[in-house]
């Protein structure tokens, strides 16, 4: 772990110092580096740890370390291989724990295959799923950890966010069409329980860039449960989304059939609106609505129901602060951590 850490160090350190991300390319191969630097506090009313008084959902230090490297290489005409590895080192901890627990260090991407200009690119490792195309056009919080809490999906979450032993295809059609489908191979887990980090999964995504800055798309993701007698995860995601490099407008739907949980139907809506200054200041609002339908108990409630409102500020193109607000307005009855909370942070980009 410790020599881990040293070469994460010493890659940040030689990439920011060059103040470029390319550190190779010759005619045939090029190898980019790139990373963030994020130092964040969330602040509001602790819960307490036997959940009896009400509080914020998060709360205290959120801090990480993050670097990747993509690379590529000519393999015949109008074809390359690709690869692309992302690391991220959480720093929550004291230095003994960030030594010592290898949970800090967590592979977010790590996949390679080919690509070829006229017929799309086909990879394969851990990637992102093929309706994370859509669902990622609302998951534009300005800070890290808001946001993206209504549609269902997520890391290691039947491949509707990141995941690993992801084969993926993708291709964009004449600058307008994009296609993605993905297929995540069950990750050999026991056959008694289902575990959404391991199960097999497929899904298939489009989308159409209109005139006027406008895209529109739609997915839809299927996760094949081993446990016996439990229903597949289905979740149908859509979007429009806004984006003149200023103003930023999008809004994504998601109907789930027992995709949160089996014996649960969801039905989610999140929506972005932003706006980004000549002068480096950016604004961003956020809205977030999912209802769960309890099926055996024939219940429906609000289990996510918030807003954020945000700002930064960008000093240049690599370091900017930021603020981030967010109003709860989920019920009592659900769940403890109703109060409204906020983050503060610094973000360093290279």
């Amino acid at each position: 772990m410790k020599k881990l850490t040293s070469v994460a160090v010493a890659l940040m350190a030689a990439t920011s110092a060059a103040q470029a991300a390319e550190v190779f390319k010759n005619d045939t191969q090029s190898v980019d580096l790139y990373g963030r630097v994020y130092a964040g506090q969330f602040m509001g009313t602790q819960t307490d740890t036997a959940g009896t008084k009400e509080g914020s959902e998060k709360y205290g230090a959120n801090q990480f370390i993050r670097f990747g490297a993509k690379g590529d290489a000519a393999i015949g005409e109008g074809m390359k291989a690709i690869a692309q590895y992302e690391v991220q080192m959480n720093l929550q901890n004291t230095e003994k724990n960030i030594s010592d627990d290898a949970g800090n260090l967590r592979t977010r991407l790590a996949y390679a295959g080919v690509k070829s200009d006229d017929f799309g690119q086909v990879t394969f490792g851990r990637q992102k799923g093929a309706i994370s195309s859509i669902a990622d056009w609302t998951d534009v919080a300005l800070s890290d950890g808001y946001g993206a809490s209504a549609l269902g999906n997520g890391s290691d979450n039947f491949a509707t966010g990141r995941a690993s032993n992801v084969l993926k295809y993708s291709h964009k059609f004449v600058d307008a069409l994009q296609l993605d489908a993905s297929y995540k191979f069950d990750g050999n887990k026991t056959e008694e329980t289902s575990v959404k980090s391991a199960d097999a999964a497929y899904g298939l995504a489009a989308s159409y860039a209109l005139p006027m800055n406008l895209s529109i798309g739609a997915g839809y993701n299927v996760g094949l449960r081993d446990q016996a007698g439990k229903d597949d995860a289905k979740l149908l995601v859509a979007g429009l989304m806004y984006d003149d490099k200023a103003a930023y407008a999008a809004l994504t739907y998601a109907d789930g059939s027992d995709f949160v949980e089996n014996g649960i139907d969801h039905s989610g809506w999140e929506a972005a609106l932003g706006y980004n200054f000549d002068n480096g200041f950016g604004l961003m609002a956020l809205y977030n609505l999912r209802e769960e339908h309890d099926k055996v108990d024939n219940v429906k409630y609000d289990q996510v129901d918030y807003y954020t409102l945000g700002a930064q500020y960008k000093f240049n193109k690599n370091l900017r602060v930021i603020g981030e607000y967010r109003f709860q307005n989920v019920d009592a009855s659900v769940t403890s951590e109703t109060k409204n909370d906020y983050q503060l942070a610094a973000r360093y980009d290279f």
